[in-house]
């Protein structure tokens, strides 16, 4: 449904995609890490607080979706802004990376009293490489709920944002769900808590924490934005929204 831009320039259904080419995601899927031996009476110190554990060790992989009424589709529109977002994001670079989170996250910021549903949630690990295949998983997850939506339209909705061409002629009203997957430098979940629905502060503070990690160098090890409907053809209604996204609660 959506473009994607990464390492390479594609076009397929569903997510519009983006994480430093050569970067942290040299390898898109890792390996699950090995299972630590099990003492045989159990750890003693399992569940309690390392005293030794640093907030800047590992990362954590944080997941963000909206529902929105839209009214219209016009350049002026959210999903208008969304295709010109996407048309002069630089996908090629970490900084081009790291730019496109704190514009997303403010942009939904800045959209707050639109939102009618909403959810988020965030789960560190201590390597970088378990955080970064936890949020290929989230990604994954949330691409695979695009997938039977129409993705015709893609190419000429990238093509209108950036000025090239007239596009398709704009749609009817329609519900629009936004989502926004990061992998982010550190431990994050004392700042943004580990998961909420309905929760209009508690997304906010997820949105607060991406923007403010954008802003420091090496801090966004990937970020995903994916929306529907792309396609001026296509739209969505609330009992499609809580069938695909049974997460997203009113708020």
């Amino acid at each position: 449904m959506l473009t994607i831009l990464g390492a390479t320039l594609a076009y397929a259904p569903a997510t519009l995609a983006y994480a430093p080419a050569g970067g942290a995601r040299s390898r898109p899927f890792a390996a699950p890490a090995r299972a630590a031996t099990l003492l045989q009476f159990g750890n003693p110190f399992e569940g309690l607080p390392n005293p030794f554990k640093d907030k800047r060790d590992g990362a954590t992989a944080v997941s963000i979706s909206l529902a929105f009424a839209c009214d219209d589709r016009g350049p002026q529109s959210m999903l208008g802004q969304l295709d010109a977002l996407a048309a002069n994001a630089d996908a090629s670079t970490a900084s081009g990376i790291s730019a496109l989170c704190a514009q997303s996250a403010l942009f939904l910021l800045r959209r707050s009293d639109g939102w009618i549903r909403c959810c988020a949630s965030a789960e560190h690990r201590g390597r970088d490489d378990d955080a970064l295949s936890l949020y290929d998983r989230m990604a994954f997850t949330e691409a695979a709920k695009f997938e039977d939506r129409d993705s015709g339209a893609t190419v000429d909705a990238a093509l209108a944002a950036a000025g090239i061409g007239g596009g398709p002629p704009a749609g009817g009203p329609t519900i629009a769900v936004v989502s926004a997957i990061g992998c982010l430098a550190g431990d994050r979940t004392d700042a943004i808590g580990r998961a909420s629905q309905g929760d209009v502060r508690a997304v906010k503070a997820t949105l607060e924490e991406l923007a403010a990690a954008a802003n420091a160098p090496g801090e966004v090890l990937a970020f995903e934005l994916l929306w529907v409907p792309d396609s001026q053809g296509d739209a969505l209604d609330l009992d499609e929204v809580a069938v695909d996204w049974p997460e997203l609660m009113p708020c």
